[in-house]
């Protein structure tokens, strides 16, 4: 059984994925971690070890790179009671975030409609399942970047 273990803790690769998974390149384990990280970005406020892992972040002269330098840049400026305020106001809010980070109200405007129906049919073909404590619905941003990487590196 291969398990799970994400930045939100609510998904794992059931017994029905028994496979060895083959040695990862570095360009797929980058992308997995990167996927992780999003996740770790888009489920919570950052705690102290995610802050510390963008104020190490390195960019180059791509665009990527450069996104990643300013990330830097702003996480090293950022203070924890700050960033935490930043995260309620875009992704919670008074009744409701500025952002809502589920994948079924952009597609359709709504939230809970077919296209989270369609995700978990999915992810029941992969043998991905939502730790049953969880209340947040499986189109939730941060946990699609954390399936992502869990599809890449077998985590």
């Amino acid at each position: 059984m291969v398990l799970r273990s994400c930045s939100r803790g609510e998904f794992r690769v059931t017994a029905a994925v028994r496979h060895q998974l083959p040695t990862l390149s570095e360009e797929d384990r980058t992308r997995a971690n990167l996927y992780g990280l999003l996740g770790a970005l888009l489920a919570r406020s950052p705690d102290p070890y995610v802050l510390d892992i963008l104020r190490k972040l390195n960019g180059d002269s791509s665009d990527l790179g450069r996104a990643f330098a300013r990330l830097k840049a702003k996480a090293e400026e950022a203070t924890p009671p700050a960033i935490a305020d930043e995260y309620q106001l875009l992704f919670i809010g008074v009744g409701r975030g500025e952002l809502l980070p589920y994948g079924s109200y952009y597609l359709t405007g709504f939230l809970n409609e077919k296209p989270l129906a369609r995700l978990r049919r999915a992810m029941a073909e992969l043998g991905i399942a939502r730790d049953p404590a969880v209340k947040e619905p499986e189109d939730h941003a941060g946990a699609l970047m954390d399936m992502m990487a869990g599809l890449i590196d077998g985590r």
